[in-house]
């Protein structure tokens, strides 16, 4: 989602115009006990930006009169629009989520509807290009501050074979297909050697019912940190991880497979595979 410049009154959208309003105000020196009319002490002086719903991506330039300035992404994405239902609601809809029993760590599965032909760029991940959804890609030694609010987690390692995503994950009774989730706790993805590969999903629900994807190879040497409630899948990772996790007694997840919204089936070459 590129963001939105500030605009005009007569183009503001009537939400818009509703948190302008709340948003201004006017304070007044007090005397005694009562404010003093001619004497403002604090007052606000209009709009600087609206930032829509979803995560958008802005410069900021303090020399200019904007302040901050919307501004581009180069991370390939492909933006789609879908139906993302979780578990109750894809029961509801008559679509049947086929998975076997030890697809999900957290429980129930949902579906992602998607169109024919729906595939995920992929990219080596770098500090700039993970901003596109909020992420960060961390150096070797760098400090960081991971936050989760409500649940303690721990980092184990885990060991992707070669053959995970052919011989489970898209197994109709493995995995089910490739998955995305989105739970509130953080994810932290480490490499642990050189011959790691594969890929992370990442994704973003857009303010109008659209989403973007992208497939990022996490390099060697680098950590990639994940906030809680980032859409993410690591089904389609190669090698060797530390991946945090949270107890699946306490924590939930919103976890849907990716399904043709024609067929109602697994969706087929979504994530190309590793080496592509």
């Amino acid at each position: 989602m590129e963001p939105k410049k500030p605009s005009s009154k007569t183009d503001r959208s009537l939400l818009e115009q509703a948190l302008v309003k709340s948003a201004t105000l006017t304070r007044y020196a007090v005397n005694g006990t009562e404010p003093d009319p001619n004497h403002v002490v604090m007052e606000t002086e209009g709009e600087v930006a609206m930032f829509e719903k979803g995560v958008t991506l802005w410069k900021l330039d303090i020399n200019s009169p904007e302040t901050l300035i919307p501004a581009t992404t180069d991370t390939p994405y492909v933006e789609v629009e879908a139906t993302w239902l979780n578990t109750q609601q894809a029961l509801e809809q008559n679509v049947e989520v086929v998975h076997g029993g030890s697809a999900n760590t957290f429980g129930g599965v949902g579906a992602l509807l998607l169109p024919d032909g729906f595939r995920i760029p992929t990219v080596v991940a770098d500090k700039d290009n993970v901003r596109h959804y909020d992420l960060q890609l961390l150096a070797n030694e760098e400090v960081f501050s991971p936050s989760s609010k409500d649940y303690e987690i721990v980092m184990m390692r885990y060991e992707y074979s070669k053959d995970y995503k052919k011989d489970f994950l898209m197994q109709t009774y493995g995995g089910g297909g490739i998955f995305v989730e989105t739970h509130d706790f953080p994810h932290i993805h480490i490499p642990l050697d050189s011959n790691c590969g594969g890929y992370i999903v990442i994704g973003k629900q857009l303010n109008n019912g659209r989403y973007h994807f992208t497939a990022f190879n996490i390099p060697f040497g680098y950590a990639l940190y994940t906030p809680s409630y980032t859409i993410h899948g690591d089904g389609t990772l190669v090698g060797k991880y530390g991946i945090t996790v949270g107890d699946s007694a306490f924590v939930s997840a919103n976890t849907v497979l990716m399904y043709n919204e024609n067929s109602l089936t697994m969706a087929l070459d979504v994530v190309p595979d590793w080496p592509n």
